[in-house]
């Protein structure tokens, strides 16, 4: 069995927020969905909602929704990421 990486909070809060973004652009926001694209589990994943809410990067009133703050931070993590492999390094 292959082992997957373990993922440090800026990845999955990435990976968190550009699954609510994507989702955002078809349809309702389903956390199933999101929990499957971003592979995580149920519980873990409502509790990264409720830090993502705290750091005022979404807001989950009837659905979710990205800030100004979360989208900014989406926009930095993807340059991280966009200059990581630019420069030849994995993450």
């Amino acid at each position: 069995m292959k082992k997957i990486p373990r993922r440090d909070k800026m990845k999955i809060y990435g990976d968190l927020l550009a699954a609510i973004s994507e989702e955002a652009k078809s349809q309702k926001i389903v956390l199933t969905r999101v929990q499957v694209r971003i592979n995580v589990p149920y519980d873990r994943l409502k509790a990264y909602i409720s830090e993502l809410t705290e750091l005022q990067l979404i807001r989950s009133d009837a659905s979710l929704e990205i800030t100004d703050k979360g989208r900014k931070y989406l926009k930095e993590y993807k340059r991280i990421i966009d200059f990581m492999k630019y420069m030849g390094l994995t993450y």
